[in-house]
């Protein structure tokens, strides 16, 4: 039994210790306890691991939350209209939006989008006091590439009663974006507060104003968005359905009545996000790799200086 021993032992007196032996030994005791901590450490923090896959959502409609201001344009004039690349046009979007009129930085008056009739005297009063508008909660638009836009055209013909001397094309579409996302707004919450990954809501922040050189020209602003549809999966194993997505902006001098287009396309490949924690049996391979390895390399080390200190008694007899 003895002859397959792999770790056969010196008789003590055959050992030898040296200065550099012991210095290597103490700096490879400091190394593994430092590397034990970092990966102790990483066994205890939560990992991310991300997967992509064909897009399998079967929904055939989108949720878009937003909160947007229009410091020069009142409530009345500003619809929500989508357009698909099925041919559908849809005035005034189903949803739930909010329009709060602005005066003097302050809401004066707060009604449901849906609600919307264009009330004339109202609508000459709030442009001439130059009110502003707030869109603030959802609309619901179809799951296919298109676009939905804000703008008047659905009353052209009535803007045109109820401001016989204004150009159309000169109305001022200036805006900022407070927030815009796709999904469901707790999802989103809920996620920022337990993910750091994905891009959801990556123009937020974002304004355009008009400037004085351009106050006689119509002005139209246009985002290209590409929504890539994004599961989210936490510790507990539940999921989160909601969608990343980036945006490029422009803007175009118009002749025409200005408008504000958001167009989108989907990817059709659907990003995961996984929360999870190291098994334990990684965690003791780790460990293991990293206690074997710094004793491999620091016996190597020694190994090197006992060579070179016994040359160099070698060369000095």
């Amino acid at each position: 039994m003895l002859k397959f021993d792999l770790y056969r032992k010196l008789p003590q007196d055959l050992i030898e210790p040296s200065k550099s032996g012991a210095l290597i030994s103490f700096t490879s005791l400091i190394l593994m306890f430092l590397l034990f901590i970092t990966e102790f450490q990483e066994y205890l923090t939560q990992q991310v691991q991300t997967e992509m896959y064909v897009d399998q959502n079967k929904d055939d409609t989108l949720l878009v939350n937003m909160d947007i201001s229009f410091p020069f344009m009142p409530c009345d004039f500003i619809s929500i209209d989508q357009q698909d690349v099925i041919g559908t046009h849809q005035q005034n979007v189903k949803g739930e939006l909010l329009k709060n009129r602005i005066l003097n930085e302050k809401v004066i008056d707060t009604y449901l989008s849906s609600d919307d009739t264009l009330n004339f005297e109202r609508a000459q009063k709030a442009y001439e006091q130059k009110e502003g508008c707030e869109l603030t909660g959802y609309i619901i638009i179809s799951r296919v590439p298109g676009n939905f836009h804000i703008s008047a055209h659905p009353y052209g013909g009535q803007v045109n009663i109820v401001l016989p001397f204004v150009e159309l094309s000169t109305i001022d579409l200036s805006h900022s974006i407070r927030h815009l996302s796709f999904g469901n707004q707790n999802d989103i919450q809920k996620i920022r507060e337990k993910f750091k990954q994905g891009l959801l809501n990556p123009l937020d922040g974002i304004s355009r104003i008009k400037t004085k050189e351009l106050k006689n020209v119509g002005v139209t602003h246009q985002y290209y968005i590409s929504i890539v549809p994004t599961i989210y999966v936490d510790i507990d194993n539940k999921e989160y359905f909601v969608n990343q997505f980036t945006a490029n902006t422009n803007e175009a001098q118009t002749t025409s009545m200005p408008a504000i287009y958001f167009r989108y396309d989907i990817s059709p490949v659907t990003v995961q996000f996984t929360k999870y924690y190291e098994s334990f049996n990684h965690f003791i391979v780790q460990l293991c790799a990293i206690l074997g390895g710094v004793f491999t390399i620091a016996g190597i080390i020694d190994s090197i200086f006992y060579a070179l200190q016994k040359t160099k008694v070698i060369l000095d007899q």
